[in-house]
């Protein structure tokens, strides 16, 4: 199956998370390409480009990780999301993209995507030295 992982964020946050999945995984298995808006430029813009990369590919699966829900790069992402072979995510975290690339090697589904969800919900934690169980680790 062919997939295309797009990791889109405000600043230097997604070549982050992709350098540092690299470095937990090794080499991604997929496409993977990160979009980060700078000052001046226009999440749209790049929107633009990658719809016309979505249509001309559509055997393709691209599954598009943004950073923050309604903020612009979700908002110029959103779109695209009615494109049959476009799974949309926000919050975009290390778990999510983990998950992605190590538990679903086939094309994604309603239940897959719920799955990955999950995933990504269940590293987020609050802790304290004083509140950890044994049973935690």
């Amino acid at each position: 199956m062919e997939r295309t992982i797009v990791l889109a964020s405000h600043g230097k946050l997604a070549e982050g998370l992709l350098d540092t999945a690299k470095m937990i995984i090794g080499e991604i298995a997929y496409e993977a390409v990160t979009y980060e808006l700078q000052p001046g430029r226009l999440a749209e813009d790049f929107s633009r480009e990658l719809s016309q990369e979505i249509i001309a590919h559509p055997q393709r699966e691209f599954v598009i990780l943004t950073d923050l829900y309604g903020a612009s790069v979700f908002s110029a992402m959103y779109p695209l999301s009615a494109l049959k072979n476009v799974w949309l995510f926000t919050g975009m975290n290390i778990n999510m993209l983990l998950s992605l690339c190590l538990e679903y090697p086939n094309a994604l589904d309603e239940r897959a995507v719920m799955q990955i969800q999950s995933d990504a919900q269940q590293g987020i934690k609050s802790v304290g030295i004083t509140k950890l169980e044994e049973e935690d680790f």
